[in-house]
């Protein structure tokens, strides 16, 4: 671990969010450029920084810190310049000279302990005097906590996030229950959460580990695929993680379920026994709105009249085709229902029967919106019906930086801000999840046709959730199986 230490001289580039900072350091004999996480470095603090020098392709030598602490500066040139940065809200550069000149290198004690003395220069009110020693505190506060922070191993970056999420309630919450860092801020898992925990000494069949433990698994499951866990395997499964008997993880789970954080559910199984099945709280009423919203946009559309013999005739000359049967039940039953459902295997003639639902809805002079849960599937049903398809994601008009903070990415189109068609047809629906699901219905208001398409037995969703199973199984909507193949010749193998 190499060293560098010196005046900070100038603050290149900071993103405010997570304190990447790019500094240039006046350091003996050279000036130096420092990257790493500063959460409050000012020009003029003095700065000592352990790390290791790096060459950067674009911009040459730098020093990459890892750990650093400050000084407050000392002399008259590094306070003016310290105070005149923007450390202090409120005091420019001239204002800070006025303050120096005045108490010199007694300056920062001033502004901590008698921040009521500032009053005596010329343009300080004292209702701004009593503000700058507040931030000066502050300071000072967020300083120490960050030095606490990092005993238990815990990174500036994530020490700057525990800082502004608890304050000073920081060192009550990593001495009692640390297990909440994991439940309160963004993108910290129970495995850091449970690292801090073995550090502060917090035992390992406490209660606040067994119930974040729990809350993981259910967790895991999410990422797997799986909306709820049987019981047994959740406990199973939380008895591996957590190094603990069964019987301390099942007490918790009424607990739990009292805080509305689970749901637990008896279903009849297959032996017509009862299973257990427990999902988190948000996983349980986003499912169960979804369907809420499914069946009230389930209406008798009768704002057109069914596609007759003739019309269907027409639409199979233009397009050179010849429906059988049951796509032409499919074609009648999206016209006549406010969900409905077209399945069958590849080759079944899924995109034909869009074809000619997509010219019947154009010739009633209807909106149509069309999308699929990929950029690949959307290409594809844009070249197979000559009509622009999109991303769901994309007809959602999804907004925000998802990689640096997954808190500001959402759907500009929602129940406030529904999507402006009469016909939405979405493909693959095999590939939608629970939580995209949720998101369209929350877009789409009673009275617009949603027809889905899909194959339940081919890609199943990423997400939690088989939205299109479960709304086939259900047999609360309108589905039309295909299954006679068009894609090959009869006497092909």
């Amino acid at each position: 671990m190499e060293k560098a230490e010196g005046y900070v001289q100038h603050i290149i580039f900071r993103n405010e969010e997570n304190g990447y900072t790019v500094l240039t350091l006046e350091a003996p004999g050279e000036e130096l450029t420092v990257v790493g996480s500063f959460p409050s470095v000012h020009e003029g603090e003095y700065l000592e920084a352990e790390g290791q020098y790096t060459m950067h392709a674009s911009y040459g030598r730098q020093f990459q810190m890892s750990r650093y602490s400050i000084s407050v500066p000392k002399n008259g040139i590094a306070l003016e310049k310290y105070l005149g940065s923007g450390a202090i809200r409120g005091i420019g550069p001239a204002l800070a000279g006025r303050i120096v000149k005045r108490f010199g290198e007694d300056t920062l004690r001033i502004m901590e302990e008698e921040p009521e003395r500032l009053a005596e220069i010329k343009g300080i009110s004292m209702r701004m005097a009593q503000q700058i020693g507040e931030q000066v505190l502050e300071k000072a506060h967020m300083q120490n906590a960050l030095i606490f922070l990092t005993q238990y191993g815990i990174s500036l970056n994530l020490g700057i996030r525990i800082y502004n999420r608890y304050q000073d309630s920081l060192y009550r919450i990593l001495q009692e229950n640390p297990y909440r860092i994991a439940e309160d801020i963004q993108g910290v898992g129970f495995r850091t959460a449970d690292e801090i925990a073995s550090r502060v000494g917090i035992r390992v069949d406490s209660e606040f580990r067994i119930r974040s433990g729990i809350l993981y698994v259910l967790y895991l499951a999410q990422q797997q695929g799986h909306l709820y866990l049987p019981k047994e395997i959740l406990i199973a499964n939380c008895g591996k993680l957590l190094g603990v008997e069964a019987e301390s993880i099942e007490k918790y789970l009424t607990d739990l379920a009292i805080d509305r954080r689970i749901v637990v559910k008896q279903e009849p199984s297959a032996d017509s026994a009862e299973e257990i099945l427990v999902y988190t709280g948000q996983s349980w009423f986003l499912e169960l709105n979804t369907a809420r919203m499914l069946y009230q946009l389930n209406v008798s559309c009768g704002k057109i009249a069914p596609p007759s013999e003739k019309t269907l005739e027409k639409i199979e000359t233009a397009c050179g085709i010849k429906l059988d049967p049951l796509q032409r039940k499919a074609v009648v039953s999206a016209a006549e229902n406010g969900v409905t459902v077209l399945t069958g295997g590849p080759g079944t003639g899924k995109t034909t029967t869009i074809n000619v639902l997509l010219r019947f809805f154009e010739s009633q002079g209807m909106e149509i919106a069309l999308a699929a849960p990929t950029g690949r599937a959307a290409k594809r049903m844009t070249e197979a019906t000559g009509y622009e398809a999109s991303t769901i994601h994309r007809l959602l008009e999804l907004t925000g930086v998802i990689d640096d903070s997954p808190a500001s990415a959402h759907f500009e189109r929602n129940e406030d801000h529904p999507l402006e068609a009469d016909v939405i047809i979405i493909d693959e629906m095999s590939m939608v999840d629970n939580y995209i699901m949720h998101a369209l219905l929350n877009a789409v208001v009673p009275g617009t046709r949603l027809v889905l398409v899909g194959d339940m037995n081919q890609l199943p969703s990423v997400g939690p959730g088989s939205v299109l199973k479960e709304i086939i199984r259900s047999e609360v909507f309108p589905v039309t199986e295909l299954n006679r193949i068009f894609r090959q010749a009869a006497q092909s193998d």
